[in-house]
C-alpha cells in the first residue's frame, strides 16, 4: 500500500470496444476484489486521484458490465511508452466526485462576473470539470484568456463547445475567386 494513498495495484493494459469495433479505449480495470471491496456500486459516479505509473492522475472510475476502468489518454501511453498488455502500477484515493479544480484565470472571471457564476454554479461537476479542463489545457497567456471568454460565452448560451467558431481572417472562395 502507498504512503499518500488508499489503495494500490498493478494491471494491464487492456483494450476495451465501446459499442463496436470502431470505438476503442485504453483501459485499466480495477480488479473485482477491490471494486467489491470500495462498494463502487453504491456510488456510480466515482472519482480517484492517485497516480498510474508515478504521473498524478484525476480520473473518473467507469463502470461496463460489473466491472470499472481507469481511461489511459493516448498521451500518456506515448510518454510512458506503453501499450495494450502492458503492465501498469496505480495508486490511488476516491476523491469527491463534486470537487472541481478551476484554473486561477477562469476562477477570477467567474468572482468578476456575478451573472457567469451564478451560471457556472447551475452546471454539473461533469460539466463544470469539461469547462475548467477547456481552459487548463491552454499553455499561453492568449489561448488562456481566449478560452475564459469561450466559457463565459457557453455559460452565457452564446456560444456552444460543439461547434468551431468562424476564424477571422480566413480565406473564402466565392463565386470562382478567393476572397480575404
Amino acid at each position: 500500500m502507498s504512503l499518500y494513498f488508499d489503495h494500490e495495484f498493478n494491471g494491464p493494459i487492456e483494450s476495451h470496444d465501446v459499442g463496436s469495433s470502431r470505438y476503442r479505449y485504453t483501459v485499466v480495470f480495477l480488479p473485482d476484489a477491490l471494486a467489491t471491496e470500495l462498494d463502487l456500486s453504491a456510488r456510480p459516479r466515482s472519482r480517484m486521484r492517485g497516480e498510474i505509473n508515478d504521473e498524478p492522475i484525476d480520473a473518473g472510475l467507469t463502470p461496463v458490465r460489473g466491472r470499472w476502468y481507469i481511461l489511459l489518454s493516448k498521451a500518456f501511453l506515448k510518454r510512458h511508452g506503453l501499450g495494450v498488455a502492458d503492465e501498469v502500477n496505480v495508486r490511488f484515493s476516491l476523491s469527491d466526485p463534486q470537487a472541481v479544480d478551476v484554473p486561477k484565470a477562469l476562477a477570477q472571471a467567474l468572482d468578476n462576473d456575478v451573472v457567469a457564476k451564478a451560471l457556472w454554479q447551475e452546471q454539473t461537476a461533469g460539466m463544470q470539470r469539461g469547462l475548467a479542463y477547456r481552459v487548463s489545457s491552454a499553455k499561453r497567456d492568449a489561448t488562456i484568456a481566449a478560452r475564459v471568454a469561450e466559457v463565459l460565452d457557453v455559460l452565457r448560451g452564446k456560444r456552444s463547445l460543439r461547434t468551431k467558431p468562424a476564424r477571422v481572417g480566413r480565406r473564402v472562395k466565392r463565386e470562382g475567386r478567393e476572397e480575404k
